[in-house]
């Protein structure tokens, strides 16, 4: 069954959701540090369901595509999805999993939006971004967690963790490693990927992780535009075929073929939208829409969309 074809799908409550103006695909425009120093070239997405982020960030395209088979540079990108709960003012993530074995952004985010402009601010002063929002027509938003998956040939089944969020014509995916890293030592990726001392069998292992970011539709699927793994680049994301409902409400189960082998895997539920209100605009005041157009020949003088 076609992911368009489910009905009746129910997603599962939990935490506080993220408000309606945070939900979609951002791409970073820019990030400021507290020293002055302003960084454009990184590239950074950030999809966004009720509870559900992705993100995404990576050297230029040139540089990536340079360093294909450098596993010194591979070891610095960056690729998650975790829960978010949303207090009214911060935004925060726990759980979910991640490429890197540390969190490189320990902090809560103070957000606002104006326009398609998103700001965010660490609550420490160290830094603040500029996210754009990518969407601008309604369309569906969809959120579904991995949280397992099974060998129906062997009959294996063990935990691994993932999302797939799909937010109007893009999509994000995440699939987690099939076996857990361990972390009780603290060590971070980069160190264990260069120790002289690692197995290929490690290597393969600490490589087994996927995100990546594709544009597309429902109907006509989703190709990779960006991704953890250059080689990638210009495959379809993922099949959007062999759902089914699963035997416990608010999740779903996906059949498909993966080197040969028939997998099935079972997703949560946290949103099934077929038609969110993605808009590039905010709410105002009377009097400050009063005022925009009033002051309109020098204000709008050279404005234009930018994402």
């Amino acid at each position: 069954m076609h992911l368009t074809e489910l009905n009746n799908v129910t997603a599962l409550p939990s935490g506080a959701a993220a408000p309606e103006w945070m939900r979609g695909l951002f791409r970073r425009r820019s990030i400021s540090f507290a020293n002055g120093q302003t960084d454009t070239d990184t590239r950074v997405f950030w999809l966004q369901s009720r509870r559900l982020t992705i993100d995404l960030r990576l050297p230029t395209p040139a540089q990536q595509a340079a360093a294909a088979d450098d596993i010194a540079q591979q070891a610095d990108y960056e690729g998650w999805y975790a829960s978010s709960v949303w207090d009214g003012e911060q935004l925060s993530w726990n759980g979910g999993d991640s490429y890197q074995l540390h969190n490189r952004w320990p902090e809560p985010a103070l957000l606002s939006r104006t326009g398609n402009c998103m700001m965010e601010f660490a609550p420490s002063g160290a830094y603040v971004e500029d996210w754009r929002l990518q969407n601008d027509q309604p369309g569906p938003l969809i959120g579904l967690e991995l949280v397992s998956e099974k060998d129906l040939s062997s009959g294996a089944e063990y935990e691994r963790h993932g999302a797939l969020l799909i937010c109007g014509n893009y999509a994000g995916l995440v699939i987690g490693r099939q076996k857990k890293i361990s972390t009780a030592q603290h060590q971070p990726l980069r160190e264990q990927l260069l120790s002289p001392s690692l197995s290929e069998e490690k290597r393969s292992q600490l490589l087994d992780f996927e995100t990546s970011l594709a544009s597309g539709s429902l109907s006509s699927g989703f190709t990779v535009t960006d991704s953890l793994w250059h080689a990638r680049v210009g495959q379809p994301l993922l099949s959007l075929e062999g759902f089914e409902p699963d035997s416990e409400r608010g999740y779903l189960r996906q059949l498909l073929m993966i080197d040969g082998k028939k997998i099935a895997r079972r997703y949560r539920i946290d949103t099934f939208d077929m038609a969110f209100p993605f808009t590039a605009q905010t709410s105002t005041t009377v009097e400050a829409a009063h005022w925009l157009q009033q002051e309109s020949r020098t204000l709008t003088r050279y404005t234009r969309s930018v994402s």
